[in-house]
């Protein structure tokens, strides 16, 4: 499943150009190393141990490989441009293991209690899901979560 990213043309030729560049001829996928290269071609200044967890988190059925997609969001995440609804959407995603769009609404409450930099509290995770439709399966939609979110 692949998800739109919002980038003005000139950023996404840009990012084209640099990904072109220093690309594996025969895989179209470029490596650790030449990630490093290519985002600090473009101005940013990675390590390489922040390029190589970077890339497994976002591609971690070919870890230490960039497909173009992920170049882009790894460089627009270094540059502080990628929308927040599309670093949300891709956290979730993370714990969809069906691909389906959802989640039972007990692992959203464990998410949102365990996870992240700010936590919430039991009360107040439960407070936010009641906010929130539930599915005849008792799941909850991520989209819906993200949209509530953004409404707070």
């Amino acid at each position: 499943m692949s998800v739109e990213i919002p980038v003005h043309p000139e950023r996404a030729a840009e990012l084209h150009d640099a990904y072109k560049l220093f690309t594996e001829d025969s895989t179209g996928t470029m490596c650790v190393e030449k990630a490093v290269d290519a985002l600090r071609l473009i101005g940013s200044n990675p390590t390489h141990l922040a390029v190589e967890y970077a890339i497994l988190d976002l591609d971690k059925r070919h870890p230490g490989y960039l497909s173009f997609d992920n170049f882009m969001k790894l460089a627009l995440q270094e540059w502080g441009e990628l929308e927040s609804d599309t670093l949300l959407k891709e956290a979730f995603r993370v714990f969809d293991i069906r691909n389906c769009g959802s989640l039972p609404k007990e692992e959203v409450t464990q998410i949102l209690v365990g996870s992240g930099d700010e936590r919430l509290s039991p009360e107040e995770a439960e407070w936010f899901l009641s906010q929130i439709p539930v599915g005849s399966d008792d799941t909850i939609r991520y989209q819906d979560v993200i949209e509530l979110i953004n409404s707070i």
